[in-house]
């Protein structure tokens, strides 16, 4: 059996995108290849015969970065960096050989793999972050010199330094975002088009290729930010969030500087720029379609989805505690001049901001948090007329809620402690939802993990929550901190690793034990890292794998293959590092 790590999905496990690697068996043989592409590899996609990996060029190495994935405070821009990106024929598992190279000025925002196509999406910031970046950039020269020559050649190596910086300053003045292709010399065409509040100079920008006939990149560039990604598999929409008090747009008012604001929309705080692009199938190039605006703010990608030609958004205006907070669902389509409102609920969960969005066809569901976890069930079969069919509150919320079956939402979350007007995050919680009938959504069951400062990569991050309906069961990274509650934190950690669960609909969760990680030589944990707040979910485990009778824990350092039976003890081990 092969273990293809990420296959089909875009894993974001930092330094495990420098290592293209199958396991064979468990009988002591272990075959792998490390490729090491230009940079610091940030994404990995891969088919039966390719593998594409998108790489930060330009940061020292082993840099760690932690990708923006969710939350309010949360708007991915990239780290800074261009981007590189290498597609690898990978038909000889142990002799990846390269197949083309593809370099931009971009650092990289997201990437979809659609069937053989490759789209990848970009952010070129503005000249004043960019040469914020470039003051990072040093030049090593020795301490001592004994001689005249040794001297006039250390010179000469500040000269050439100080040049190549005054050399990509003017670059940056003279030229927009730029491409190159190994597989093709010649310019990738850049055509950058004015959305209608672009903001700072900064370019937007999705590149599609084609994996199996190595054609040309196809270029769609505007004028603008960087936001969340989603994408169906005819289109691909950047939410980017606007506000009035913009310190980017020049002065403590951005609607006074140099942005602006939006006619018929003073009364907002924020808003959010939706910009559609057409994706491009190899035969036809990928194009802007269009923008929109919608009140408030996304969470994350989950808070959009296209279905029969609608795009759905939920989004939240402002932050609890502000008792002005509350949320809408908006519902758009393509006019031919870009995307129009056909429908809309306002108002949603007043003094409540959203923690988890996910939409199923012509059903949608939508989490808010104050001091209980309302789960909103909503009816989107009529796209002019979206309603809210049904509501269900219960203590806590959930971050991420996964389609168990057609019936049932399997999600995981924070418990909380009520107290009267708000109330205190706890544990993290897993749940089993009952959704069959949208009027009526029920808890089947609840399972609570640890105490305050327990955490889950899983949390915050869905490439970390690992179902497997064929065998049942579930893996996500925990710490899992014991002591704490009612505001406080924890301060034993008794568990961090891979925590594996056996889940049906009919018996809730049993857990299976877990692959543990970081404990010193008397097998106690680190208790210093039960701090994490609810937003900032980590842990040191970022993925993993169920396959056959094996589940495998990806951390930056490793990789763990356990039996199911025997999870605590691996069968092998197999170190990135």
């Amino acid at each position: 059996e092969l273990l293809n790590v990420g296959t089909g999905v875009d894993v974001t496990i930092g330094e495990l995108a420098e290592t293209v690697m199958d396991v064979v068996g468990f009988g002591g043989r272990i075959v792998y290849d490390r490729s090491k592409p230009d940079g610091t590899p940030r994404k990995l996609l891969t088919t039966e015969s390719r593998a594409v990996v998108l790489s930060a060029v330009g940061t020292s190495s082993g840099a760690q970065y932690q990708e923006c994935t969710y939350g309010y405070s949360c708007v991915p821009t990239g780290d800074g960096f261009p981007t590189t990106i290498t597609v690898l024929n990978t038909t000889d598992k142990a002799n990846p050989k390269p197949l083309r190279e593809i370099s931009a000025s971009g650092s990289l925002l997201a990437a979809r793999r659609i069937g053989s196509m490759v789209h990848v999406v970009l952010y070129d910031a503005p000249v004043a972050e960019r040469l914020q970046q470039m003051a990072q950039l040093s030049v090593e020269t020795k301490r001592c010199v004994t001689s005249e020559a040794e001297y006039q050649q250390e010179m000469d190596r500040i000269t050439a330094a100080r040049n190549q910086v005054a050399a990509e300053i003017q670059a940056m003045a003279d030229t927009g975002p730029t491409v190159t292709d190994s597989a093709d010399p010649a310019p990738v065409e850049t055509r950058a088009l004015k959305t209608p509040r672009p903001g700072p100079a900064s370019f937007l920008s999705v590149l599609s290729f084609n994996l199996d006939t190595n054609g040309p990149v196809s270029r769609s560039t505007v004028v603008g930010r960087g936001g969340h990604v989603y994408a169906s598999d005819r289109a691909l929409y950047v939410a980017v969030p606007e506000f009035r008090n913009d310190p980017s747009c020049g002065g403590s008012a951005g609607y006074s500087g140099g942005c602006g604001w939006y006619g018929g929309y003073e009364s907002y705080s924020s808003l959010t720029s939706i910009h559609a692009f057409t994706l491009g199938d190899g035969e036809l190039p990928t194009t802007y379609a269009g923008s929109a605006l919608v009140e408030g703010t996304v969470l994350n990608q989950f808070s959009m989805d296209e279905h029969q030609g609608h795009l759905r958004v939920a989004t939240t205006t402002g932050k609890t505690p502000d008792p002005n907070v509350r949320s809408t669902l908006t519902v758009l389509r393509s006019d031919g001049q870009g995307l129009a409102t056909t429908g809309m609920i306002g108002n949603i969960a007043p003094s409540e901001d959203i923690r988890s969005v996910r939409f199923d066809g012509d059903r949608g569901f939508v989490v808010t948090f104050k001091k209980t976890d309302p789960l909103f069930a909503f009816d989107l079969s009529d796209p002019q007329a979206p309603r809210i069919a049904g509501e269900l509150k219960i203590p806590g919320f959930s971050t991420y809620m996964h389609l168990m079956d057609a019936t049932h939402l399997l999600t995981i979350g924070y418990d909380a402690d009520d107290h009267g007007s708000f109330a205190y995050f706890d544990g993290v919680q897993l749940q089993i939802f009952d959704v069959s009938d949208l009027n009526n959504p029920q808890l089947k069951h609840k399972e609570v993990i640890g105490t305050r400062g327990s955490s889950s990569e899983a949390l915050t991050n869905h490439l970390a929550f690992t179902y497997f309906a064929p065998k049942q069961m579930l893996a996500i990274p925990m710490t899992i901190c014991e002591g704490g509650g009612d505001g406080s934190f924890g301060t034993n950690m008794t568990f961090n690793g891979l925590l594996v669960y056996n889940v049906t609909v009919e018996g809730g969760f049993k857990k299976l034990g877990g692959i543990p990680l970081g404990q010193d030589s008397s097998g106690s944990y680190d208790s210093s890292l039960c701090s994490s707040w609810w937003t900032d979910a980590n842990t040191s485990v970022k993925r993993s794998v169920i396959m056959d009778d094996y589940v495998y824990s990806v951390s930056m350092g490793k990789i763990q293959a356990s039996r199911v039976t025997d999870l605590e003890h691996p069968v092998k081990e197999l170190s990135l590092q």
